[in-house]
C-alpha cells in the first residue's frame, strides 16, 4: 500500500514512479486512453477517460499519511485540486502521451496541494493538435456536465456499498444500464428514485458513525412494514422512506 508520504518526498520524477509502482493497473489503462485520445478520441473513449482520472484523483487523495488526523484533511480537501480540475487539463498539460503522464500530473497537483510545492505540469506537451484539443475540451466540458447528475448516485454507492447490480435490482433495469448512469448520469424518468436514494445515503452519512449505513439500509425494519429501506426504495416508496428518514433526525420535530 503507498502512502501519501511517498508522493511527498523527494523530486516529481521518484512520486510519479512511486505511485505509478502503486497502481499499475491504472497506469496501463491509462496509457490505452491517452493514445485513444490522441487518435480518434470518441466520446465512449472521453467518458472512459474522465472516470479512470476522477477514480485515481479520489484514490490519491484517499492515500494514508503518518499523521493520521492530517489524512482526513487530505481526504476531504484534495478533490477541488485533483479531479474537479478538467480532465482536459490533465491531458494538456501531461509530459508524455501515455498513463504515466496523466498520473504525473494528479501527483504533481497533490504535491501542490499538500505541501504547497511549485507545479511542474503546466505546459502543453508538445505535439498536441490545438484544434483537436479545442473539440476535445468541448466535449469534456459536456461529460462534466452529465457528471454532475452522475455524481449522487455514484456517492450514494460509495456510502451505502452498493454495487451496479445492487442499483439495478432497485431501479428494474440491468447492470449495464447502471454503468451507462455512472458515466452519463440516469435518465430523468429515474432521477427521482435515485435523489431519493441520495438524499437518504447523504443523511445517514452524516447521522451515523463510519460503515453503520451500510448495514441499516439493509435491514429490515419495523417502521418500514418488515421490509429493508433498500426494499422500500425497490418497491416505489423511496419518496416516503426520504421523509421518514428525514424526519427521524428532525430533532426539533421529535422534541
Amino acid at each position: 500500500m503507498a502512502t501519501l508520504d511517498e508522493l511527498l518526498d523527494g523530486d516529481l520524477e521518484s512520486a510519479s514512479e512511486a505511485a505509478a509502482r502503486a497502481f499499475p493497473d491504472v497506469v496501463a489503462a491509462l496509457d490505452v486512453l491517452v493514445k485513444g485520445l490522441d487518435r480518434d478520441g470518441d466520446l465512449a473513449t472521453i467518458r472512459r477517460y474522465w472516470w479512470q482520472i476522477d477514480t485515481v484523483s479520489r484514490t490519491l487523495a484517499d492515500l494514508p499519511r503518518r499523521e493520521p488526523d492530517f489524512t482526513t484533511y487530505v481526504s476531504r480537501t484534495l478533490l477541488a485540486n485533483l479531479s474537479r480540475r478538467s480532465a482536459a487539463e490533465t491531458y494538456w498539460a501531461a509530459p508524455s502521451a501515455d498513463g504515466i503522464g496523466a498520473l504525473t500530473v494528479l501527483v504533481d497537483r497533490l504535491r501542490g496541494a499538500v505541501r504547497g510545492l511549485p507545479h511542474e505540469c503546466t505546459k502543453p506537451r508538445l505535439g498536441i493538435d490545438e484544434h483537436r484539443f479545442a473539440w476535445l475540451l468541448k466535449s469534456f466540458g459536456d461529460i462534466e456536465l452529465e457528471q454532475r447528475y452522475a455524481e449522487p448516485l455514484r456517492r450514494a454507492m460509495a456510502i451505502l456499498d452498493l454495487s451496479s447490480r445492487d442499483v439495478a435490482e432497485m431501479m428494474g433495469v440491468t447492470r449495464q444500464a447502471v454503468e451507462k448512469w455512472l458515466l452519463a448520469g440516469p435518465p430523468p424518468d429515474r432521477l427521482a428514485k435515485v435523489g431519493a436514494l441520495a438524499q437518504i445515503a447523504d443523511i445517514l452519512q452524516h447521522r451515523l458513525r463510519a460503515g453503520m449505513p451500510a448495514a441499516v439500509v439493509r435491514r429490515p425494519a419495523e417502521a418500514c412494514g418488515g421490509r429493508s429501506m433498500l426494499e422500500v426504495i425497490t418497491d416505489g416508496d423511496h419518496d416516503w422512506l426520504a421523509d421518514s428518514v428525514r424526519a427521524s433526525f428532525d430533532y426539533a420535530t421529535v422534541a
